[in-house]
């Protein structure tokens, strides 16, 4: 595994663990969703590296994941609804503006734990594939 995917993904992890950390305050909600979101972006991002495709400044989930699918011909990593889940909150759920937080408003407990579990369930799957590759020479 290259130094620059392995960096990608501690970085992944040290997002995933911080929302576990401040998951248990309901307050905190959309910093936990900040949290999840960033490690799923950085896994994407940590795909790309490691394939030598390029990593797009980008925080959309959408494109990413898309970039991905498309280079590794792979099935999709997550389902459309979590694609459009992670980034309808990006932005929304970091700084108070006219455009609202999520359709139905502040995110609570329960946005929290899916963003949680989409982050866990993706950062899970990519490092399983990328030591896989790494321990098979591919």
């Amino acid at each position: 595994m290259k130094n620059a995917t392995k960096l990608w993904l501690e970085l992944a992890e040290k997002d995933l663990k911080a929302a576990w950390v401040l998951a248990s305050d309901d307050f905190l909600a959309n910093v936990v969703l900040f949290h999840a979101q960033q490690c799923v972006e950085k896994c994407l991002k940590a795909l790309l590296e490691e394939i030598g495709r390029p990593v797009p400044k980008t925080h959309s989930i959408q494109r990413l994941h898309a970039l991905v699918v498309e280079a590794l011909r792979s099935d999709p990593f997550l389902a459309v609804d979590d694609i459009d889940f992670l980034d309808s909150i990006y932005i929304d759920t970091r700084y108070p503006s006219s455009f609202g937080l999520l359709p139905s408003g502040m995110p609570n407990s329960g946005d929290a734990e899916r963003g949680l579990e989409i982050a866990e369930r993706l950062y899970k799957q990519v490092y399983r594939r990328l030591d896989r590759d790494a321990t098979s020479g591919s």
